[in-house]
Formats: C-alpha cells, sequence, structure tokens
C-alpha cells in the first residue's frame, strides 16, 4: 500500500471533520438564540390559549 496514498486519505478525512465542527459551530452561534426565541414565542401562545380555555370553561 502506498503511504502517500494513506496520508492524502487521513488529510481528507480530517479536513473534512473539522470543516464540519467549524460549520457546527458557526450555525449554532448565529440560530440558537433565535431558536430559543421562537420556543419562548411558542410557549408563551400555549399559555395564552391553554388561559382561554380555562377561561372559558367557567363561564
Amino acid at each position: 500500500m502506498n503511504v502517500e496514498i494513506l496520508i492524502l486519505f487521513i488529510n481528507a478525512t480530517l479536513v473534512t471533520v473539522i470543516s464540519s465542527i467549524v460549520v457546527i459551530a458557526i450555525l449554532r452561534k448565529q440560530y440558537l438564540p433565535v431558536i430559543k426565541e421562537m420556543e419562548k414565542k411558542e410557549k408563551q401562545e400555549e399559555n395564552t390559549e391553554s388561559e382561554e380555555k380555562r377561561i372559558n370553561s367557567n363561564i
């Protein structure tokens, strides 16, 4: 087996793994606050709906 081919394969694999980690880190940094804000809004809407149902059931 050629050592050069093995080195190229390891290099390509390493570059792919490192670039994937970098992309995931950037995406998490950019979109995690947006996702949390959307989840917060969704939770508030659920609370509002349950409050309205409770009020309507008491009437």
